[in-house]
């Protein structure tokens, strides 16, 4: 099992550190990653997420104890966070909080594919078509905690504005539509979007090692240490407890529980940036849990395997 989750995260973190090695020796001018973030956040990302939703099979899913499994890991795990923040977080500023909960609630959906892809393949579309669902819930979410700094009376207002031109809530709509209206996956259109698609992560991860900072990692410690809590530990047995509650079998708590294990996405370093959150901070986070989930997914899968909650055919 060790073997199949290097293979999933270790090429990762290389880029990761190519990045960082290139901004470091100035290999190329700032304007270049200022151009790769745009074109990352406006064609990359959004052909990713319309892909991803166009291609995700038909199955016969149990919905409802799916999507109570899902929606509620992120309606408790968005209420802690925002009690956290009543408690005693708001020392850190908002813009800090919007990091946390980026860190806290997406996922790296290629990570994801890839881990299952080594588990069980069979399972790949299963994995697919319960990402599919989350991805434009949580970017919902994440647009609208971050529309909300500087909340005043307008603030309702500047969220419906941000969703409605976000690429990232538009790639979801028209990935949905596209599906709809019956656009194949495998037709010229689908076939261009994946290409475009399959550049998003290693670009997004290329400008993410190039914002890491040491001096904003050590100021965002605090932080990144509570994401690892809640993302690595709070967060998986959130979904394992719904899981159980509502009835979902083996397999399909196995699809819940690879989503809710594996580190946050580097869409949100990105979104950060382009939204006014704390980039520095969601920079430190996303790298620190790429690093930290070599060790914690496969302690967590081991241990719910030998609950019974999953099974594992390695």
């Amino acid at each position: 099992m060790m073997l199949v989750v290097l293979t999933a995260i270790v090429p990762l973190a290389c880029v990761l550190c190519f990045g960082t090695w290139m901004k470091a020796r100035g290999m190329v001018p700032d304007e270049f990653w200022r151009g790769l973030e745009w074109v990352s956040y406006w064609v990359l990302m959004p052909a990713l997420l319309v892909s991803v939703i166009m291609r995700a099979p038909d199955l016969s899913v149990p919905w409802a104890g799916l999507l109570t499994a899902l929606y509620g890991t992120l309606a408790l795990l968005s209420g802690v966070v925002w009690l956290g923040w009543k408690l005693g977080l708001r020392h850190q500023g908002f813009p800090r909080l919007t990091s946390l909960y980026q860190g806290v609630i997406r996922f790296n959906t290629f990570i994801a594919l890839a881990l299952m892809a080594g588990l069980d393949r069979t399972l790949l579309s299963h994995v697919a078509i319960a990402a599919a669902c989350l991805i434009v819930v949580i970017n919902v979410l994440c647009v609208s905690v971050l529309s909300m700094q500087g909340a005043t009376s307008g603030a309702p207002s500047r969220i419906t504005r941000e969703l409605s031109r976000n690429p990232l809530v538009l790639g979801c709509l028209l990935g949905a539509l596209l599906r709809q209206i019956g656009v194949s996956g495998e037709s010229v259109l689908g076939e261009s979007l994946r290409l475009l698609g399959q550049a998003a992560l290693p670009m997004g991860i290329l400008v993410l090692g190039a914002g890491l900072q040491a001096d904003a990692m050590r100021r965002a410690l605090p932080t990144t240490g509570l994401s690892l809590l809640l993302q690595f530990i709070i967060k998986p047995l959130i979904g394992m407890a719904l899981a159980l509650a509502v009835g979902l079998d083996p397999t399909w708590s196995l699809v819940v529980l690879i989503l809710f294990l594996v580190p946050t996405a580097p869409s949100s370093y990105i979104l950060a940036k382009q939204l006014g959150g704390d980039a520095p901070a969601m920079a430190a986070i996303v790298a620190s849990q790429t690093v930290l989930a070599m060790v914690t997914i496969p302690v967590t899968l081991l241990i719910a395997a030998s609950l019974g909650v999953i099974r594992l055919g390695l």
